[in-house]
């Protein structure tokens, strides 16, 4: 949609030879897209979720089938005091009595001298059957999904050290399509009474706990093997490489794998099904050889093998923009099962199955869950606080998957057609998000930041920069922080890019631009030079670089005027007159459109109105730091309050007013006028106070 606001200042050429447009497919939201992303959780603030944690009760607002917070990342306090190193899970699975029997191995170090006590995540609804040591049987307790490990003595800081878990029981699942799920599926709909088995695990944020013994936070990754015993007429896939199948007797066979590369608990991945497997071999064009295995339901093969064609040309790209495959030697793949989407369990995305139609449609979440390889998996955030790192840049591989096909335009309307302001704000921020998945905020915002973050550098220096970190997988660890990712982009920059970044990752808002554009006589003649004043209107500010085009009777020409504080301006000068500029036409940047009335000196907005007042919250602009004064009178039009205002700076400011009285007494209830003047200008808004 393009919109023509009034031409603000004294322009030279008459109206009908000037446009000013704002290019508001960049300042507004578009319609809303099919919902292909997590679900929305209900809202939880930090200190309540902080509070929370290792509770045995169910967290505030979560609902019943979430149980005990694993949609807010929750994992037992103090596993912090060790580091696990390896985990070697042999499992049987029962597809009919829907059980998990086995044992775990844990080899671990500790963080800290003294240490004694071994805390683990385990859901009570799986009963512990003994804890083996070199030393014998180990005491433990298990209670409020916390299974606490005494050892024989305590440990050095640094001292190695290993036991194992012997489990078992039937694995409940902790929240809707969450946890480790036993299906029934009906490959033929004409004989639905012929079904099998399915069972597959779907664990982010904090769910894998609801199924094995583990450290359920991303931060501590380790080496994994996964052996799994099943009925024979099935195949049993996980993480790495198949290092075999053998006879288990009783008409089963159990399936050994091993992940090479460190994981975090939540990628640890299992997915049995009666699965036909899609063989090819990739070769990209940076040498790397990558075998690409696919294990589809036999009815689905076909349609699979259409949405895994470009699945190497999908590799080439990335290893071009991100830096070599992270788990050489190792194969990419998909799993499939019955999902509403998919998870990129490392070097095996579970996909489900509504995402294999069969006429190409599913190739933008192959390709997001191909990105997660890099960023999620090699490169795994070291708390929740972080998954932006995950999601927006998968989702941004989406955008360059788009590009690569259909060039630079289509690249931009995908980016303007992922734009959906309205939940984002509904959703809450990009860092540090409460729960862990609040909606598309992580998603497609986060995808934003990077696009924006482009725009700020340069395609030259920012894909050296996604190459870089791509690549740095092999950091200790593996695992990152925005901050890190921040400081690497600041030195590809040349420039601090914190007061750019952290605004639009910290908070709902976005900046409110108010554009005026003044066309006048210039070196080069009449309507040549043009005057830009910006301001934006929200805290925080932001510190953005706004492109502008302006178009000339010789041409067009793009400039652009940075704004870090409440205003700013510049002047330009053309070789010929001026006839449109249009801000930021090619949607560079997350901004709005400040509306008609929201703009000049004084008070904007009472909030919220109605209001018990506690507080009134009244946020006022100036353009520059002035003193002033508050009144408010009440419905008779007597004066209730009043107050001098003397702190005002340039720019947004709010003041909180408890609703008393000149007297300190409160005010009734009833509608009142709220008075701000500065400067010689008096603004008014009305309000309510209930109580």
């Amino acid at each position: 949609m393009m919109h023509q606001p009034t031409f603000r200042g004294c322009p030279l050429l008459p109206a009908a030879l000037f446009t000013a447009i704002v290019s508001l497919a960049a300042a507004t939201a578009v319609g809303a897209a099919p919902d292909r992303r997590e679900p929305v959780h209900p809202g939880l603030t930090r200190a309540a979720f902080q509070a929370a944690k290792g509770t045995i009760e169910p967290v505030a607002g979560a609902t019943a089938a979430e149980g005990h917070n694993g949609a807010f990342g929750d994992a037992a306090a103090n596993s912090d005091f060790y580091d696990v190193l390896r985990c070697d899970l042999d499992l049987a699975l029962d597809p009919v009595a829907l059980t998990v029997d086995g044992a775990v191995a844990m080899v671990f170090a500790a963080r800290r001298s003294g240490l004694r006590d071994i805390i683990c995540d385990l859901r009570t609804t799986l009963t512990v059957a003994g804890i083996d040591h070199l030393s014998g049987s180990l005491p433990f307790a298990h209670a409020g999904d916390t299974l606490t490990i005494t050892l024989p003595a305590a440990l050095a800081d640094g001292q190695i050290d290993s036991f194992t878990v012997r489990y078992g029981g039937r694995p409940l699942l902790p929240a809707h399509n969450r946890g480790l799920m036993f299906r029934d599926r009906v490959p033929d709909i004409n004989r639905p009474w012929e079904t099998v088995p399915l069972i597959a695990s779907m664990s982010q944020p904090a769910y894998g706990q609801s199924w094995w013994p583990c450290k359920d936070k991303p931060g501590d990754k380790f080496l994994v093997s996964m052996a799994m015993t099943v009925p024979d007429t099935l195949v049993a896939v996980s993480n790495g490489t198949l290092l075999g199948v053998e006879p288990a007797g009783a008409g089963l066979a159990r399936w050994r794998w091993r992940e090479a590369y460190p994981i975090a608990a939540y990628l640890v991945s299992v997915a049995v099904g009666n699965y036909t497997l899609l063989r090819s071999e990739c070769l990209t064009t940076g040498g790397t050889a990558v075998p690409l295995r696919n294990w589809v339901f036999p009815e689905d093969a076909v349609d699979a093998a259409v949405e895994f064609a470009p699945l190497c040309e999908m590799m080439d790209l990335a290893e071009a923009r991100f830096g070599p495959y992270p788990f050489v030697g190792e194969k990419y793949g998909h799993a499939e099962f019955i999902w509403p989407g998919a998870m990129e369990h490392q070097t095996v995305t579970s996909i489900g199955s509504v995402a294999l139609d069969g006429d190409g449609s599913g190739a933008w979440l192959v390709m997001h869950e191909l990105g997660h390889q890099w960023f999620g998996n090699s490169l795994t955030p070291r708390t929740w606080a972080d998954i932006w790192l995950n999601e927006g840049f998968a989702t941004y591989s989406e955008a360059l998957w788009t590009e690569h096909t259909d060039g630079s335009a289509a690249y931009l309307a995908h980016m303007a057609g992922s734009r959906y302001e309205a939940e984002w704000e509904q959703q809450g921020p990009v860092h540090d998000p409460m729960p862990v998945f609040p909606g598309r905020v992580i998603y497609d915002k986060g995808a934003w930041i990077l696009h924006m973050l482009r725009g700020r550098m340069g395609d030259t220096a920012f894909f050296d920069l996604l190459e870089e970190w791509g690549s740095s997988g092999g950091r200790p660890g593996g695992t990152v922080t925005t901050e890190e990712f921040i400081a690497l982009a600041s030195g590809r920059a040349g420039e601090d890019l914190g007061p750019f970044l952290w605004p639009y990752l910290t908070s709902v808002e976005l900046p409110r631009i108010d554009a005026r554009f003044d066309v006048q006589d210039g070196d080069a003649g009449p309507g040549t030079r043009l005057r830009v004043a910006l301001s934006q209107h929200q805290q925080p500010l932001f510190d953005n670089i706004y492109p502008i085009r302006v178009t000339t009777t010789g041409g067009t020409q793009d400039v652009s005027l940075r704004l870090t504080g409440a205003l700013a301006s510049g002047v330009f000068e053309f070789t010929a007159p001026v006839s449109e500029v249009r801000l930021d036409p090619d949607h560079w940047l997350l901004w709005r459109l400040v509306l008609e009335g929201e703009v000049g000196e004084g008070l904007r907005v009472v909030y919220p109105n109605p209001s018990n007042g506690d507080p009134v919250v009244l946020r006022y602009w100036l353009d520059v730091a002035a003193s002033g004064r508050l009144s408010v009178y009440d419905a008779r039009g007597l004066l209730v309050a009043a107050r001098d205002l003397t702190d005002g700076v340039a720019g947004l400011n709010e003041l909180e007013w408890q609703a008393n009285a000149g007297d300190g007494s409160r005010l009734p209830s009833g509608v009142y006028w709220a008075t701000m003047e500065f400067n010689g200008r008096r603004s008014v808004r009305k309000f309510t106070l209930v109580h």
